[in-house]
């Protein structure tokens, strides 16, 4: 299905992430320079751009890790924040912000993983001190998810102990346990060997299958172009082409993304 059947599929729901006039600025540089976006329910949007075109930023601010310049963000009908000029203790903010991050999930290159805890513990914490579940439920849990993903033999396993794959595993399940709306995987295979990148595709390509609403950041173009329905191109800052993947690939109407495409692809 290309992004613009999904569109029509899903013209009788709302988005599940809705980004207006999204800015992001670090001091006197702009990453992001007015980022307007809907991803629609069980859509995989995939993001892809040079380095410094604010893939990673537009990420951190979809989930606020980064607080937007300028700009408003929605989750599932819910803006993240208060709106602004709204008054309201700073305490109710902090509770409405951390219940809101929770519909939206991100991995990262990195897995920071708690590095004193095994990988059970690690997925347990967050229904554990978030969501103050019965240490015995949010185990079972626990052990279900990591048997989805194919580790329920390293369960007492600290990362240390695993590989880069199966610890970036273990990340997407301590994700997937918090039942997210929206997951954001910000390269999650670009600091593995090139054996354990599989692994770690073949999840997420389970959870496109599944139907999890998904914006992923990527440099493995045959991956994008498999799973995603629909595709955006960032460059400096801005959404410079979207559409479906087969035409972003095949038949891009920007010469920017010609450029980008042509020098990306003959890496593969």
């Amino acid at each position: 299905m290309t992004g613009m059947e999904m569109k029509t599929d899903l013209d009788h729901q709302d988005p599940m992430v809705v980004i207006k006039n999204l800015h992001k600025s670090f001091g006197k540089t702009d990453v992001l320079k007015g980022i307007n976006l809907s991803v629609w329910p069980h859509e995989v949007l995939g993001i892809i751009g040079p380095s410094g075109s604010g893939k990673s930023t537009l990420l951190r601010c979809v989930n606020y890790l980064e607080q937007p310049t300028q700009g408003n963000i929605w989750i599932d009908g819910e803006e993240m924040t208060f709106e602004k000029g709204k008054k309201i203790s700073h305490s109710a903010s902090e509770r409405h912000l951390n219940r809101m991050r929770t519909k939206v999930k991100m991995v990262f290159q990195r897995y920071n993983l708690f590095p004193h805890m095994t990988s059970l513990e690690n997925v347990e914490a967050g229904l554990i001190t978030v969501k103050k579940i019965k240490r015995k439920i949010a185990r079972e849990q626990a052990v279900t998810l990591l048997t989805k993903v194919g580790l329920a033999d390293k369960l007492d396993n600290y990362p240390a102990q695993l590989s880069g794959g199966q610890q970036q595993r273990v990340a997407i399940a301590r994700a997937l346990i918090m039942e997210p709306k929206v997951m954001l995987f910000d390269e999650v295979t670009s600091a593995l060997d090139p054996e354990l990148v599989a692994e770690v595709l073949n999840v997420m390509r389970e959870l496109a299958h599944q139907g999890m609403t998904m914006l992923v950041v990527s440099h493995e173009m045959s991956f994008i172009e498999e799973i995603a329905q629909r595709l955006i191109f960032l460059d400096e800052g801005v959404v410079a082409e979207e559409g479906p993947p087969s035409k972003i690939f095949h038949n891009p109407s920007q010469e920017r993304t010609r450029l980008f495409l042509k020098k990306v692809l003959e890496k593969r």
